[in-house]
C-alpha cells in the first residue's frame, strides 16, 4: 500500500473530527481545518497529500465562477456598483500601504488585494447555513462578492507574470470562452443535457484542470482558468447539475487544501512581526465602515447596513491564492498578513455573522 494512503487516512479522519466539533455551533469548519493544519506542523506529511489540495482549490475556484456566472452579472443593480466600489476603496488602500512601507508595485499590489477581498466561498455557505439568503443585507453582500471576485481577478492577471504571453493567454481564453457562450450557447446547453452524470463530471473535470495546466504553462495564473470555467459553465445552464457533481469532490479537496495551508503557515507564521500583525488589524477594521456606508449607499437601513459589514469580515481563498503569490514572488510579509487575516477573519467573521442581529437588537434596547 503506497505510502499517501496512510496520510491520507489520518488527515481525513482528524478533519473528520474537527468539522463535527465546529457544526455544532454552525460555524463553518475551514477554521477547523486551518487550525488542524498548524497543530499537526510537521507530524504529518503533506506532501503525499497532493494533488487532492490542488484540485480541491481550482474546484472551489470554479464553484466561485458557477456562483457568479453571466446570468448573475447581468443582475447586478447600481445599488449594488455603488457598494462594491465604497468596498473596493480597501484595494488602493492597502496598495498604498504597502508602497509606504518599501513595497515595488507588485507587491503593494498583493498587499491591497489581501486587505480588500473577502472569502465568497465562506460568506456564502454562511449565509445559507444561517438561513439568511432571502434577507435584503444578503443580496448586496453577494453582489459586492462578485464585484471583488471580478476585481481581484484582474489583480491576479496584473502580478501573476506580467509578460505578453501569459496576458495574451487570459485575452484568448476570456474570448475563446465568450464566442461559445454568444455563438454556441444553446447548442452546447443541449448537447451537454443529454449527456450522462458521469461523463459531464468527467468532462468537466477535464475542462478545470486542462485549462488551468495551459494557463500555467505559459505563466498566467490557474485560479483565474478555474474561475473562468466556472463562469462558462454557469453560462450554459449547468450550475446545479455541476454542483451536485462535484460538491462532494470540491468539499474533500478544499479540506485537504486548508489543512495543508495551516501546517506549511507555522513556519511562516513563526517569523511574524509587529508590522504583519498590525496591517492584518487594520484590513479587519477599515472595511468594516466602508461596508457600512456601502450597505447605506445600496439602500439599506442602519441595522441591515451594519449586518452587511459584519457579513464581509471573513477571509479566505483568494487571500491565500495572493499569500502564496506573494512568498513566490518574495514578498513574505504579504504572505504573512494573508495567512494571519485567514486565521483569524473565519473565526471572528463567523461569530460576527451568527450574532450580529441579537447584540445589535441588545446594544438598541
Amino acid at each position: 500500500m503506497h505510502e499517501s494512503v496512510a496520510a491520507f487516512a489520518i488527515a481525513t479522519l482528524l478533519l473528520g473530527l474537527g468539522a463535527l466539533l465546529v457544526h455544532r455551533w454552525h460555524f463553518p469548519p475551514l477554521a477547523a481545518y486551518l487550525l488542524l493544519g498548524l497543530l499537526l506542523g510537521g507530524l504529518l506529511d503533506v506532501e503525499s497529500l497532493e494533488p487532492l489540495p490542488s484540485l480541491g482549490l481550482l474546484l472551489l475556484l470554479f464553484s466561485v465562477g458557477l456562483e457568479f456566472g453571466p446570468d448573475r452579472l447581468q443582475q447586478m443593480s447600481g445599488r449594488v456598483l455603488r457598494a462594491g466600489g465604497w468596498d473596493a476603496l480597501a484595494l488602493p488602500i492597502g496598495a498604498l500601504l504597502g508602497l509606504a512601507l518599501g513595497l515595488d508595485w507588485k507587491g503593494a499590489l498583493l498587499l491591497g488585494g489581501v486587505m480588500y477581498v473577502s472569502s465568497s466561498a465562506v460568506i456564502v455557505k454562511l449565509i445559507l447555513d444561517l438561513r439568511r439568503a432571502a434577507n435584503p443585507e444578503s443580496e448586496v453582500v453577494l453582489g459586492v462578492l462578485v464585484f471583488e471576485d471580478l476585481l481581484i481577478t484582474l489583480v491576479l492577471v496584473a502580478v501573476q507574470g506580467g509578460t505578453g504571453s501569459s496576458y495574451l493567454a487570459v485575452a484568448a481564453l476570456v474570448g475563446v470562452f465568450w464566442l461559445l457562450l454568444r455563438l454556441g450557447g444553446t447548442w452546447l446547453s443541449q448537447q451537454t443535457q443529454r449527456l450522462s452524470d458521469e461523463l459531464v463530471l468527467l468532462l468537466g473535470a477535464a475542462l478545470v484542470s486542462g485549462t488551468a495546466v495551459m494557463l500555467h504553462a505559459v505563466g498566467a495564473s490557474e485560479a483565474v482558468a478555474a474561475f473562468m470555467c466556472g463562469v462558462l459553465a454557469a453560462g450554459l445552464g449547468l450550475r446545479e447539475r455541476l454542483e451536485h457533481l462535484f460538491g462532494s469532490v470540491r468539499d474533500l479537496g478544499v479540506a485537504l487544501f486548508f489543512l495543508t495551508v495551516g501546517a506549511k503557515a507555522l513556519g511562516l507564521l513563526g517569523a511574524l512581526g509587529p508590522v504583519a500583525v498590525g496591517l492584518s488589524t487594520l484590513a479587519l477594521l477599515i472595511k468594516l465602515p466602508l461596508n457600512f456606508k456601502g450597505g447605506q449607499v445600496a439602500g439599506l437601513s442602519v441595522r441591515r447596513s451594519y449586518f452587511a459589514a459584519a457579513y464581509l469580515v471573513p477571509r479566505g481563498e483568494f487571500n491565500l491564492i495572493l499569500g502564496a503569490l506573494a512568498m513566490q514572488q518574495g514578498y513574505p510579509l504579504v504572505g504573512q498578513v494573508a495567512v494571519l487575516l485567514v486565521l483569524v477573519s473565519i473565526p471572528l467573521g463567523s461569530v460576527l455573522m451568527r450574532f450580529a442581529p441579537s447584540w445589535y437588537d441588545r446594544r438598541r434596547r
